[in-house]
């Protein structure tokens, strides 16, 4: 995408390293081991802080980083180009299981949950307060059937999609970003009998263990389901 029209001038003193070793680059920044996300990092919001500073009338609000940066500028994954995909690895009960970097928003501390009355679904947790806006909290756990016995807060929440649609995922643990290139995906054998397999489209070696490759629509799907 093109920079707008004297963005350069005024932004020049911005690293926008999140391009060259975050999410969207080789993923090679040690913060990323602290805080998962180019988003979660306090270097990204100070780049974010000045160019908000900086930017005038005529600036386009795409100049800006936001979610459409760790995402390839037609809108493709980069498995689909062939290239590599940028996934957050993360673990619900004994599985090791991945999202897509471009379908997160953010990787947060956990909060408390406020539950639902008269709840009809088990995967519906409550209401979370996540940076001031109050979202759905469910549970992969319960989702997927794994993991029954832990605790429904996590100790991170995934933060999936945007705005107001956004839904909180606590999870057990964050592991950080791989970077798989497409060779790297191999199909689901037929044999798998995890409850997850449903909503896996690939499996993928991180660290000497499996991990499940979500699809982060379906995952969409039956989570919009159980709040029906």
């Amino acid at each position: 995408m093109a920079e707008p029209p004297g963005i350069l001038l005024r932004t020049e003193n911005v690293d926008d390293c999140w391009r060259r070793i975050g999410v969207r680059g080789d993923g090679s920044c040690p913060a990323l081991a602290e805080h998962a996300h180019c988003r979660n990092c306090p270097t990204y919001a100070r780049a974010a802080a000045m160019l908000l500073d900086a930017q005038r009338l005529d600036v386009m609000p795409e100049a800006l980083p936001d979610a459409a940066t760790f995402t390839d500028d037609d809108g493709a994954l980069p498995a689909e180009r062939g290239t590599a995909l940028a996934c957050l690895v993360f673990r619900i009960g004994d599985e090791w299981l991945a999202l897509p970097t471009a379908a997160l928003s953010e990787v947060t501390a956990p909060c408390p949950i406020h539950s639902l009355p008269h709840r009809r679904d088990a995967a519906v947790l409550g209401l979370a307060a996540v940076r001031g806006n109050l979202l759905a909290c469910l549970s992969l756990a319960r989702l997927f059937d794994a993991g029954a016995g832990e605790s429904a807060s996590g100790s991170r929440f995934l933060i999936l999609g945007q705005g107001r649609a956004a839904i909180a995922l606590p999870v057990a643990e964050v592991s950080g970003i791989a970077r798989v290139p497409q060779p790297a995906l191999q199909p689901l054998p037929a044999t798998l009998a995890r409850a997850s397999a449903r909503y896996t489209q690939a499996l993928f070696l991180d660290q000497g263990r499996s991990v499940g490759l979500l699809d982060a629509a379906l995952v969409r799907q039956a989570l919009a389901r159980s709040l029906a």
